[in-house]
């Protein structure tokens, strides 16, 4: 609860800070003598914070790149950092380590993207995780798997849909030793190079241990700022909710 207080009070100071350096620079009449002249040229972006084409895409999750961020929601502090980079011939990589729920729920995940197709294959691992399954809550449950995705563009690339299956083995206390499969049929739609929105509806089905058998859905938009900072909201049927910041570098 300290490291939260910090990270949520650090954050509105600075946003505060932000906002007051604004509304001083907006109010501030500026005048030049004769003797000084005005500056009438800003200094120029370079290649790639003027062309949009050459920002990594924030809003599509299977995108290679490295990145950190920070998120908060009604669950608590969320931290991650990715490591991104290319991995040999078409094939790139990533390697995520996350802290959620204020930082007792920890994640790691491995990505293999096959750029020239666009898909790959996932495995993700996560350690004393909350969870909810067929409305009953389980703590402290820990969750392997391996799941092969795709990335699939439609209608000029503004639509794009990741379908992903996935099997995996989830075990803890006074919870039954669980392998299941999933499907995750994550969407986005992008209106630009900025602006996007998706919902991703999972369905897991458990064929030995607990009777897992449940739909879940999340919602979720965003806005990319710049080539390297990016925010974004989501929120899902257990009325979840969590805002993140992302730097890319």
């Amino acid at each position: 609860m300290i490291l939260k207080k910090c990270v949520l009070t650090a954050s509105v100071g600075s946003l505060l800070s932000l906002s007051s350096l604004s509304l001083f620079a907006a109010d501030e009449d500026v005048t030049f003598s004769d003797d000084t002249p005005a500056v009438t040229e800003s200094v120029p972006l370079t290649e790639t914070e003027s062309d949009p084409s050459t920002w990594v895409d924030m809003s599509d999750p299977t995108a290679i790149y490295s990145h950190a961020s920070i998120g908060g929601g009604n669950q608590g502090v969320d931290l991650s950092a990715t490591y991104g980079g290319y991995l040999s011939g078409v094939y790139k990589h990533s390697f995520t380590l996350a802290a959620r729920e204020d930082l007792e729920h920890y994640e790691t995940n491995y990505f293999i993207l096959n750029s020239a197709s666009n898909s790959g294959v996932a495995f993700d691992n996560s350690w004393s995780e909350d969870m909810r399954i067929d409305h009953t809550d389980y703590d402290d449950l820990n969750d392997n798997s391996i799941g092969f995705f795709a990335k699939l563009p439609f209608m000029e690339d503004k639509v794009r849909f990741h379908p992903k299956v996935s099997v995996g083995f989830i075990w803890g206390d006074h919870f039954s030793d669980t392998t299941y499969v999933k499907f995750d049929a994550t969407t986005r739609y992008r209106f630009d190079h900025m602006y996007w929105v998706g919902v991703t509806p999972t369905y897991a089905y458990g064929f030995k241990g607990e009777d897992l058998n449940e739909w879940t859905a999340t919602l979720d938009a965003g806005v990319q700022i710049s080539d390297v900072f990016g925010i974004s909201a989501s929120v899902n049927d257990d009325k979840d909710f969590l805002a993140n910041v992302t730097f890319a570098f």
